[in-house]
């Protein structure tokens, strides 16, 4: 059970709490440290949950727990998001940062969206942006940060300026099955959120955070924080890299992980944004997810065409439209969707759904 435990700060409650869940990222471990002690904000503990690493992970943290009183360390067994969960029932902070072990920040990363949520207490989230490094701590020369994304659509001209992105925004970008945040290292989380929408589900192995980060996005409203960095380190043992997008259990994991964010979160939602929720995206976003990971098949240029010819003539009319509408020149729906999601939900009033705050105001 998560606490809102805002209300029973004291003066000498650290402000940000510091999770660090650590299995065996000895060779990464003593930079994601460093870069925790060199934060330029440095009212905060750290929490170290280590699932009994056995490559001197927890002996470089019992040392680091000897020296430094904001640290406390203990053990659990091994799993991701129970040491997460752990982590953060244990949290004292207004703040939680998860710390992930393998991965780094810049120095300024706290300071910056402790700054931005203490002055937007409109939003419980606040997003920065990534860098995508290698295993030696090198830009990765594959992916950037936000093209594979689909944070950037639909709000280009934002994704410098610090905004604000009005709930369920956020939440409802991730129909396209795309990512939104790639790494929760990009987060600083509101500690009260998390007796809203509860703790990391561990059902779906090592993407279960993008379940929890839909809830997020449909309740929260997140402000950018576009001058300040996390990275996210890609190597071959690494959880997240051993997901294989497009499989049939990769898919199957998405459409199980909206239902269930949908379902659990449907109370906080606008009523008049749930019928068209349920009635209409839900399935035409289900149809949209499944032509294009078929699409994404590896398979010959003859097969694909056949298979995008067959749904011209024999699928489902959402599909039908689509194939058609690319043939025309349209853009893919899943470069769309972010201007038709916002588009309705600020014919409800809703808006603005974006905000551009780079001035610092709030909005209400």
């Amino acid at each position: 059970m998560f606490l809102d435990i805002d209300k029973n700060m004291t003066k000498q409650t650290p402000l940000v709490s510091i999770c660090v869940p650590s299995l065996n990222t000895f060779p990464f471990l003593r930079e994601r440290i460093d870069t925790i002690l060199g934060q330029t904000y440095t009212n905060w503990e750290m929490i170290v949950i280590d699932s009994f690493s056995d490559d001197g992970s927890w002996e470089l943290f019992q040392k680091l727990a000897q020296e430094d009183k904001r640290v406390s360390i203990s053990q659990a067994p091994r799993g991701l998001y129970r040491c997460w969960n752990e982590c953060v029932q244990r949290a004292q902070g207004r703040y939680v940062y998860i710390a992930t072990s393998d991965d780094t920040m810049a120095l300024d990363c706290l300071e910056k969206m402790v700054a931005a949520l203490e002055e937007h207490t409109e939003c419980d989230l606040a997003h920065c942006s990534l860098r995508l490094i290698d295993a030696k701590g090198d830009p990765s020369t594959e992916q950037t940060w936000p093209d594979i994304t689909v944070f950037a659509h639909g709000a280009a001209t934002l994704v410098n300026k610090r905004h604000v992105r009005r709930a369920p925004y956020d939440g409802l970008l991730h129909l396209t099955g795309s990512m939104v945040y790639l790494s929760i290292s990009q987060l600083l989380i509101r500690r009260s959120l998390f007796a809203r929408i509860g703790g990391f589900d561990t059902r779906w192995g090592p993407m279960g955070d993008r379940n929890w980060e839909m809830k997020a996005g449909l309740v929260a409203n997140t402000v950018h924080v576009p001058d300040t960095w996390a990275a996210w380190r890609e190597y071959p043992t690494n959880a997240s890299a051993a997901m294989t997008c497009h499989s049939s259990e990769y898919c199957r994991n998405i459409e199980e992980m909206i239902e269930d964010a949908v379902v659990k979160c449907e109370s906080f939602l606008a009523p008049e944004v749930v019928p068209g929720l349920k009635d209409h995206w839900l399935r035409w976003s289900g149809e949209m997810r499944s032509y294009y990971s078929r699409l994404a098949i590896p398979q010959s240029v003859f097969r694909k065409r056949l298979f995008q010819a067959s749904q011209v003539f024999n699928g489902q009319k959402s599909v039908r439209s689509e194939v058609m509408g690319r043939l025309c020149g349209k853009r893919r729906w899943t470069d769309r969707a972010p201007d038709e999601l916002r588009n309705w939900l600020e014919s409800f009033g809703l808006g603005p759904v974006l905000a551009d705050v780079s001035d610092h105001s709030r909005i209400e």
